[in-house]
């Protein structure tokens, strides 16, 4: 699997000044922790027995494609756009450790269940680095996305390593609350890319999938 960007028009961009301010940081990124309402989505998922977990993840796939600015990167020095992210997602191994799968956007939530369910398996039958992470990790068409369904956390930090493309947005879905129906999500971004106003408006695109999940999860 290779990237695929468009370079962004550096010149005639809004966020040119912004972009040039914030680049160079030590510590680029800002990160924003909210509780989602996802008592409809889980409410619907049981009824409907879909798994929550890929439903909530395809939701967030989708959510960040249409989102023009979560496809926005860095690649040597300069802003890039990916149209359509694929999805690094952390799966929980029987030894307790993890591994990365790897999942590209798809149409029709039955397909994307079929694709992580291939995905899935053939991450757990391998070692961390692994072939499929050798070929993935460091990709900046990627978002990376992990799960602690533990934790109803209110604030979170990621370990964090650049290469030569950086930007990559970093999701975390913690525990979902069945007594207030409500779920955490951690949302990390790079402060050249995006603002708190791109990070509220594609929550706020999520959230609106959390509360009418049969039009998107209805093939």
């Amino acid at each position: 699997m290779s990237s695929s960007y468009t370079h962004v028009d550096l010149d005639n961009w809004e966020r040119q000044q912004h972009f040039a301010f914030f680049k160079n940081f030590q510590q680029p990124y800002f990160n924003v922790c909210v509780s989602l309402r996802a008592e409809p989505l889980y409410d619907y998922c049981r009824t409907q027995q879909k798994s929550f977990f890929l439903a909530y993840l395809y939701l967030a796939h989708i959510s960040a494609a249409e989102y023009w600015p979560m496809g926005l990167r860095i690649v040597d020095g300069r802003p890039v756009h990916c149209a359509n992210p694929s999805i690094s997602v952390v799966q929980l191994a029987d030894d307790d450790t993890f591994r990365f799968s790897y999942l590209p956007l798809v149409q029709g939530f039955s397909e994307y269940c079929q694709q992580h369910g291939e995905a899935k398996t053939r991450a757990l039958k391998q070692p961390l680095f692994s072939e499929g992470f050798a070929e993935s990790e460091g990709r900046c068409d990627l978002i990376h996305v992990s799960v602690l369904p533990w934790l109803n956390f209110s604030a979170f930090s990621h370990a964090t390593c650049e290469g030569n493309a950086s930007g990559v947005p970093k999701l975390v879905f913690g525990q979902y609350d069945k007594g207030s129906g409500s779920m955490t999500l951690s949302l990390d971004v790079h402060h050249a890319l995006m603002d708190g106003l791109h990070s509220g408006q594609f929550i706020g695109q999520l959230q609106q999938k959390f509360r009418d999940p049969q039009r998107y999860l209805t093939d």
